[in-house]
């Protein structure tokens, strides 16, 4: 019986170990912040959305948001934490929120559609990188 526990136990750690290596706490994310701007002027509130571009390769399973500031500012964050995984995002911007005091800025509704939206960036490993989105 001893040597079975012996035998037992450096087995039950090595499933343990192999266990927790197999575990992910999803993608790495990447620092994301900028500022949405329409013409010169910062965009005073709203949200935006990035969504994978797989036309570019970014197979990723999320999509990252975040809010837009009165000052134009924001920062995304993917299932609660702040950053996006690396890689190419179409990105939407929605100015006309639920609960939330209507803009009176007014967006060409391609802006809102991820099929439509001419906005992109690539999200990279350089953590001092600033992602603004400027609108026509």
């Amino acid at each position: 019986m001893r040597l079975i526990c012996r035998f037992s136990v450096p087995s039950a750690l090595l499933a343990c170990l192999a266990l927790v290596a197999g575990c992910s706490s999803g993608p790495k994310l990447q620092p994301v912040s900028g500022k949405v701007t329409v013409g010169k002027a910062p965009l005073k509130g709203g949200a935006i959305t990035f969504i994978p571009d797989t036309s570019k390769g970014n197979t990723a399973k999320v999509s990252p948001t975040g809010s837009i500031g009165s000052d134009g500012s924001y920062t995304v964050s993917t299932e609660g934490k702040p950053g996006a995984p690396a890689g190419w995002y179409k990105v939407t911007v929605m100015t006309n929120m639920p609960g939330s005091e209507p803009s009176t800025v007014k967006l060409d509704p391609i802006y809102s559609d991820p099929a439509r939206t001419n906005l992109a960036v690539e999200v990279t490993t350089d953590s001092s990188k600033t992602y603004d989105v400027p609108i026509p």
